[in-house]
């Protein structure tokens, strides 16, 4: 064994227990200590995922994005595997990356329509 991984001696294991300190009420660190019968604030609400936004695009418009970019560089391997002179791999990384740029925009604004709509549904229905 290590010197790390050997146990502690029972001098060591002494030395090592913490102690509970009680703080005078008289000084700064007694405020800074939190009472457990105070209540705590609420947790926040948790963010639907679809209206995360990423490099400021919605989060399926991100995705499809960098999946239009990875498809572009395989696209232009493909294409230089298959005997053709590709053009640039940078060049059908950006023209895949805005078609799925445009996709995904399309796909957020189609999801967007029908969770606003299952919305107003709901409120209606109340």
């Amino acid at each position: 064994m290590s010197e790390n991984q050997q146990p502690l001696t029972e001098e060591q294991a002494e030395s090592a227990a913490v102690e509970p300190v009680d703080l005078p009420a008289g000084t700064d660190e007694a405020a800074d200590a939190v009472d457990p019968t105070e209540e705590q604030p609420e947790e926040e609400a948790d963010i639907d995922p679809a209206d995360v936004h990423i490099f400021g695009m919605p989060r399926v418009g991100f995705h499809c994005t960098a999946f239009g970019v990875a498809g572009g560089y395989i696209v232009s391997g493909l294409l230089g595997m298959a005997g053709f002179n590709p053009p640039d791999a940078t060049i059908c990384a950006v023209v895949c990356a805005a078609i799925g740029y445009v996709i995904g925009r399309q796909l957020y604004k189609r999801d967007k329509a029908a969770r606003d709509a299952a919305a107003e549904a709901k409120k209606n229905a109340e």
